[in-house]
């Protein structure tokens, strides 16, 4: 069952820039009646032909290389070209910490959707503490989006979990997981 977005506001799982009470959420359009919308502020390359092998197994792990993907300023606007075809490592600014009883899943907003780009994301365990982090993959064509656009949406739902996630994904607040460490 989706938890109502004013709860998880209120209860300190959710944290961004400027929005210290709820009112200052619903001003910028971030509460939507089931989640609470996301933005994309910062992005990442995913290195075509890594300079390591990348590596995913139980034994051993070795994530692709990135690279900071600067926005470029395009008639007053601050943005990315995103091309067809391409995947790119997102993260908001928007924080979360995700409590013990409750996961967390995301959505791509539907005017995304509706022009062939989408994001996907693990689910958000009981215990993840970082901000909200995802990979967009641009299939409908070359489209330049705007720094800090709302492109997706995150839910809470209640979990009857089995333990709190400790993995290398957990995160301080204005730092990138790859800062940290390989992710796990």
């Amino acid at each position: 069952m989706f938890i109502k977005p004013s709860y998880a506001i209120e209860q300190g799982w959710i944290t961004a820039p400027n929005c210290n009470i709820l009112e200052d959420w619903e001003r910028k359009k971030l509460v939507s009646p089931n989640a609470i919308d996301f933005t994309v502020d910062t992005i990442h390359n995913m290195v075509r032909a890594p300079s390591k092998e990348v590596w995913i197994g139980e034994g051993k792990k070795v994530m692709r290389e990135v690279s900071l993907y600067e926005p470029e300023e395009i008639n007053q606007y601050n943005g990315w070209y995103l091309e067809t075809g391409r995947c790119y490592d997102a993260m908001s600014d928007i924080y979360v910490k995700v409590p013990e009883g409750v996961a967390a899943l995301l959505y791509t907003r539907s005017t995304f959707v509706r022009n062939g780009t989408f994001i996907m994301s693990g689910l958000y365990d009981s215990g993840f503490t970082g901000h909200i982090g995802y990979v967009i993959f641009n299939m409908g064509g070359q489209m330049f989006v705007e720094q800090g656009t709302r492109i997706g949406q995150i839910a809470f739902v209640h979990s009857e979990n089995a333990g709190l996630y400790a993995g290398g994904y957990n995160h301080a607040a204005g730092t990138h997981y790859t800062e940290i460490n390989d992710g796990d």
